[in-house]
């Protein structure tokens, strides 16, 4: 019986995972799960799952529903605020932890994880874009795995254990490209927020629905790979696939190339991020041969997708360049999904902040820390608060 607590249950990764418990009862065990703010969907998922506790993180939340801070509903402890969720990541009954929490408040609770020695199933790539150093240096000094639960980064993983990094030229992700990879350039001040959260491929949460329109999310993967896998930029490719199932691929020095090609349904990775290194069998979903099925690869434009370009050139700076990147796209697509910027402000604000960003020399660009992580989350705010202010 394998111990795993689920961070973000209730989200698209969080779901998922729980389809893997029901069709494997028998071999995992429930430890705890979290929730930001969705208490009545949290109270359903303790009635059919049983887990030892939960976690609130939003107090507020908590305090109105409950009128308390920690309760207890139907034999099951529920706790808040980080205090709850640092108690879940370092509960060491944990085998391991998959963090399926949305956006940068994933970080944190990704390096209690790894600090406590417990595996990480790490769905969160903004851990690894802001912190991956820390991450891999932690999990090395602390003998715990960090399994990535993306579908290309999974894919990735799994492709280099038969081939070691030597043997590899080049690794290639693959992007759906979006609602607008066919819309040319000049009509993208039309696209409205229902436009773009009309994903063509995916069905996922908000945020990086938008992320995925900008293919600011492919860039995110783009610096993810980088610190997961140890391949430098020029050797990290991103190719269109409208189909979404070629989840990614590997150049081997010899030419050859090896893919790892799959349903689009993201309960795959997660089982083989929670069983790894053995393999299930999938219940949930399989590719049909009895149908053709078309297979397109298409190179990236990237003078239309400027948050993608973005990313390798915040990628390549290194130190604090990813988290500015990182939180500058949270905020502007914030801004967004609010209605006061368009669609094209995200790309062309996460240009402007940078300018500002790298021509600032009284803020330390170079040293990777929680601390430092902070000052520049409070630095991407004054910039675009500035840029937002001079329109």
């Amino acid at each position: 019986m394998k111990n795993i607590s689920i961070l973000g249950v209730t989200g698209s990764i969080g779901k998922s995972t729980l389809k893997i418990i029901d069709n494997f009862s028998d071999e995992l065990n429930l430890i705890a799960i979290s929730v930001n703010r969705q208490i009545r969907e949290l109270l359903s998922i303790i009635d059919k799952y049983k887990p030892k506790y939960a976690v609130v993180f939003n107090e507020h939340e908590m305090q109105s529903f409950f009128n308390s801070k920690e309760t207890v509903y139907n034999g099951v402890s529920i706790y808040s605020g980080n205090k709850g969720l640092e108690k879940v990541c370092s509960d060491r009954e944990n085998d391991l932890i998959l963090n399926g929490i949305s956006g940068k408040a994933g970080l944190i609770p990704s390096l209690k994880i790894v600090e406590n020695g417990i595996d990480l199933a790490l769905a969160n790539k903004e851990s690894m874009v802001c912190a991956g150093k820390i991450l891999n240096t932690l999990s090395q000094k602390n003998n715990c795995k960090i399994i990535p639960v993306d579908s290309e980064h999974s894919a990735v993983f799994q492709l280099l254990q038969n081939h070691d990094k030597e043997s590899v030229k080049n690794i290639y992700l693959t992007a759906s490209g979006g609602p607008f990879w066919r819309l040319d350039k000049n009509r993208w001040g039309e696209i409205t927020i229902e436009d773009a959260l009309n994903h063509p491929t995916w069905k996922m949460g908000t945020k990086i629905t938008i992320d995925s329109a900008t293919m600011a999310n492919k860039g995110l993967e783009v610096i993810e790979a980088n610190e997961l896998f140890g391949f430098d930029y020029s050797q990290i490719k991103v190719l269109i696939h409208p189909q979404s199932l070629i989840h990614s691929m590997i150049e081997c020095v010899d030419g050859e190339l090896y893919a790892q090609i799959g349903p689009k349904d993201m309960s795959l990775p997660i089982m083989n991020a929670i069983f790894y290194p053995k393999f299930k069998n999938n219940a949930f979903n399989n590719l049909d041969f009895s149908k053709a099925i078309n297979l397109e690869l298409i190179p990236v434009d990237f003078d239309k997708f400027k948050m993608l370009s973005l990313a390798y050139h915040c990628g390549k700076k290194g130190g604090m360049f990813p988290t500015f990147y990182n939180t500058v796209n949270e905020l502007l697509v914030e801004l967004f999904l609010a209605g006061r910027i368009s669609f094209l402000k995200i790309e062309t604000y996460t240009e402007k902040g940078l300018e500002i960003f790298e021509k600032n020399n009284n803020i330390d660009k170079k040293t990777i820390s929680i601390e430092n992580i902070k000052l520049i989350e409070k630095e991407s705010e004054r910039i675009i608060n500035e840029i937002m202010g001079n329109v």
